[in-house]
């Protein structure tokens, strides 16, 4: 990737910012695992920045991106990023990622903002860099990490089928599914953390309705993957988490 020659402020040297659909998105579960409440344009503007990160990277660095190829990679017409790029701005600086930390039995939550660095300037485009703290959580992942490409989440209309979509797949474990497909069984608690609805949507059945059956229409529409099928297990009459049939498309033709 190349560096870029224009410079914010006479101070960042900006790298461009490639906009690329078939690169991986390259996260550790961890990060997957964590709290987070971005709006729908916003967390797939961070997971595109998060794409930016190669192997070799020691460093996390600032890019540049024009509001043209951001209205391009959204697929939105670019008035409608001229007229929201201060609110994602402000939604991404100020809804940090929640890291969860377990002790024994007890856990607490550790708040990272997603960003260093993130603001407009009409000379440059929206100038991004993802916070140093996020290093241990991308950068050179050996193990429980999870990656998938762009293109299977940009299309998708609900920040709840992205998060389910991601959960999903930090938890196949595999780098290829087998033939006939996995089963992979999420409880409703993580759900909700993960999805940013632990106080939201209470009534389960808005949250199926909302959350889980939107979330597997988008992700049977827009990705690679299929949810075949999902059954709900109770624990007495209270529904505590989902069983989750999960195959590739190739697999079922």
């Amino acid at each position: 990737m190349a560096r870029g020659t224009k410079k914010l402020d006479g101070q960042l040297d900006l790298w461009d910012f490639s906009t690329d659909i078939s690169n991986y998105v390259v996260q550790s579960n961890t990060l997957i695992g964590g709290k987070q409440s971005l709006k729908l344009n916003s967390a797939k503007i961070v997971r595109a920045a998060i794409m930016q990160v190669v192997w070799e990277d020691k460093e996390l660095k600032p890019y540049k991106v024009t509001i043209k190829e951001l209205a391009k990679l959204l697929d939105v017409p670019t008035s409608n990023i001229y007229r929201d790029i201060e609110s994602i701005v402000s939604d991404i600086i100020g809804n940090p990622v929640q890291i969860k930390k377990e002790t024994g039995r007890k856990v607490c939550w550790t708040k990272i903002p997603w960003v260093k660095r993130c603001d407009y300037n009409s000379d440059v485009g929206l100038v991004l860099m993802l916070n140093e703290e996020l290093k241990p959580y991308l950068l050179n992942l050996k193990e429980h990490y999870t990656q998938y490409t762009l293109e299977n989440i940009l299309t998708m209309n609900s920040i709840y089928a992205i998060r389910v979509f991601e959960l999903l797949q930090s938890k196949i474990m595999t780098k290829t599914l087998p033939k006939d497909g996995k089963h992979i069984i999420i409880s409703v608690q993580e759900l909700r953390e993960c999805c940013d609805c632990e106080d939201k949507l209470l009534e389960f059945s808005n949250f199926r309705i909302r959350v889980i059956e939107y979330a597997v229409k988008e992700i049977n529409k827009s990705s690679t993957f299929r949810i075949v099928d999902y059954t709900y297990i109770k624990t007495g009459r209270k529904v505590t988490a989902i069983d989750f049939y999960v195959n590739i498309s190739y697999h079922l033709w």
